[in-house]
């Protein structure tokens, strides 16, 4: 799979990396599925030259 104007989409299953780097923003996603919101995901300016880590949301609300 293709993203952005990087090469190919790596996607790993956890557990999330321990890294050094500051959360600096995030975008939240409203996608039918996980395969939907890695290729959102995979648009995402910030995952051309570094990495994007996709997490699940739980709604608790009503």
């Amino acid at each position: 799979m293709q993203g952005g104007k990087g090469g190919d989409v790596v996607t790993t299953d956890g557990p999330y990396a321990e890294t050094k780097e500051a959360l600096t923003g995030f975008y939240l996603l409203e996608c039918a599925d996980l395969d939907e919101a890695v290729k959102v995901a995979a648009t995402i300016p910030g995952a051309w030259d570094g990495a994007v880590e996709v997490r699940p949301v739980i709604d608790f609300g009503g």
